[in-house]
């Protein structure tokens, strides 16, 4: 049964990273589409490319603040095929699917969630989050170094969704998240024209998710139809008594069916300790162009906490009474099912790589008054090619299972594949001196997306996204600088299901295994099988950033 598969509810929250790849960390890097390899924006260089620290004269002191408003739109609709006089259900029929309003249509909506270490998942209730960053900077008199530390996240996404909300079997909260609480920083100025850097990052990792559960396959079909055949529950869905085949074989304890859900499933994991670096440099043979590198440094976190699975009152019973008959009694040891247990818990550990990225840019200067950005990105998704849960007790869902994928679980340990691909991205950005105090600026960034097309979701909703931003630069005096950014990203994607008649051997490129796949095989869990799915993720940010010498 492919409830068994449901920790891979949590793998497709982990290509949210990609949404938070060089976002919403600096407000002039973002108003340049973050193309500023070569131009460096200030203390925030210490993760763009820590050559440009030695642009920070004396001591310097960064606050900024960005406001985020998120919003991830799902819509789910029966194919033209199931609207049909003609149309065949079978054992699954989609369009009973209690999520569909009388239309065939129902819509889902997430907003920003967060983990917060010693409390737990946070949904942001407030239409707009506020990400807070700061920095310090210090270069000696006559120095060639400037040293700097500052306090920010490097990759932050988590949505939350309502109880009720449609969308809540793939994700009703989920995080995932990297926050540097300490990071050592220097740049060197080797000449007037070259400049070196390097950063050191202490962070705390996490990946959180809360998860109702449900298992809408064919198989699950069969059984509720027994139930019906059997006469257990009456129109209402109370029991009646029956169990006409009892004490051989007791299939009336609790009533389940495609769409019953099955239960809640909660994971918490973090590591507190989890090092990196950061390498740059800087080369400005001329006024008029500038070259530089940054390169961010895999990092590998042992996460470890706990994992909570509490099963609905109708599943746990009906294993509990299953198992109490003479064929459930040997089928379920043979084939490890489910006891009947209400929940189950303990402690999970997983490993989960922070992919290395690598940035190279060139800054134009021209007409006196133009300057042009142009950068370019790579980040080694390859790592993710599949993630393991290493649980540290016999599971009963592990143990069934492995029955049905060998070679990916076993007792007490799950392996998913995920086969991310690494992705170049590109951005570009343009400034205009208006005058000596006020510099106008423009970035656009087409972000091409990791996540392979069979593995696309509502959890990770974001497909190839384009970001659009506009911003300026205010010399308040000698000292301080104040810098305000707007900016807009938006991703659509539509996710086909197969034909109702689909075979587990057809290809189906137009489906995706995390969501919507209609087979009786797949060993991967489906919440929505034989469901259209059009997906839309849209964040406005405004940022202000302070900076001054002190």
């Amino acid at each position: 049964m492919r409830i068994l598969f449901l920790f891979i509810f949590l793998v497709p929250g982990l290509a949210s990273a990609q949404l938070a790849q060089n976002l919403f960390l600096d407000t002039k890097a973002m108003s340049l589409g973050n193309a500023v390899t070569a131009d460096p924006v200030g203390i925030m260089d210490i993760h763009f490319n820590p050559a440009g620290l030695t642009k920070l004269e004396g001591r310097q002191i960064q606050i900024q603040l960005m406001n985020i408003l998120l919003s991830s739109e799902a819509t789910f609709t029966l194919p033209d095929e199931a609207r049909g006089d003609d149309y065949d259900p079978g054992l699954l029929d989609i369009r009973k699917d209690p999520i569909l309003g009388s239309d065939g249509r129902a819509e889902s909506h997430a907003t920003a969630a967060a983990y917060i270490p010693g409390i737990g998942l946070m949904p942001m209730t407030l239409p707009v989050l506020t990400l807070p960053t700061g920095g310090v900077s210090i270069q000696p008199p006559g120095s060639k170094f400037t040293f700097a530390n500052a306090v920010y996240a490097p990759m932050a996404a988590g949505f939350a969704k309502d109880d009720n909300d449609p969308g809540r079997y793939q994700a009703k909260q989920v995080a995932l998240q990297r926050f540097t609480y300490l990071s050592p920083s220097f740049g060197y100025k080797v000449t007037d024209e070259f400049s070196v850097g390097a950063s050191f990052l202490f962070s705390h990792q996490a990946v959180a998710v809360v998860q109702d559960i449900r298992a809408p396959s064919v198989l699950i079909g069969v059984l509720e139809q027994l139930q019906t055949a059997f006469g257990c529950f009456d129109s209402d869905g109370n029991p009646t008594g029956n169990d006409p085949l009892a004490p051989l074989i007791t299939l009336c304890g609790g009533k389940v069916g495609p769409y019953e859900d099955v239960g809640t499933l909660k994971i918490i994991t973090e590591e507190s300790l989890s090092p990196s670096f950061n390498l740059g440099f800087l080369w400005e043979p001329a006024d008029w162009v500038a070259f530089g590198v940054g390169y961010q440094s895999e990092a590998v976190s042992r996460l470890k906490g706990t994992y909570d699975l509490e099963y609905t009152d109708e599943f746990a019973n009906f294993f509990r009474t299953f198992r109490s008959s003479i064929i459930g009694a040997i089928g379920g040891a043979i084939f490890s099912l489910p006891t009947g247990v209400k929940k189950e818990s303990g402690q999970v550990s997983t490993e989960l790589t922070y992919p290395q990225h690598f940035q190279t840019g060139v800054k134009l200067r021209f007409l006196d008054k133009y300057q042009l950005n142009m950068d370019a990105g790579w980040t080694d998704y390859d790592k993710w090619d599949a993630l393991k849960f290493d649980f540290d007790r016999q599971v009963s869902f592990l143990s069934t299972a492995k029955t049905l994928a060998p070679t990916l679980v076993s007792d007490t340990s799950l392996r998913q594949p995920l086969n991310y691909k690494s992705v170049w991205s590109f951005g570009f950005g343009m400034q205009y001196d208006l005058n000596s105090r006020i510099k106008l600026r423009l970035g656009y960034e087409p972000r091409k997306s990791s996540i392979p097309d069979d593995a696309r979701s509502i959890q990770a909703p974001l497909g190839f996204a384009k970001l659009y931003s506009v911003g300026m630069g205010y010399q308040w005096d000698l000292d301080t600088v104040v810098d305000l950014s707007l900016s807009f990203m938006q991703s659509k994607e539509t996710i086909l299901a197969d034909p109702q008649d689909a075979e587990s051997t057809g290809e189906y490129p137009n489906s995706s295994d995390a969501i919507n796949r209609n087979c009786l095989t797949c060993t991967v869990t489906n919440p929505y099988p034989g469901l259209d799915v059009d997906t839309k993720l849209t964040i406005g940010a405004a940022g202000i950033s302070f900076r001054t010498k002190f």
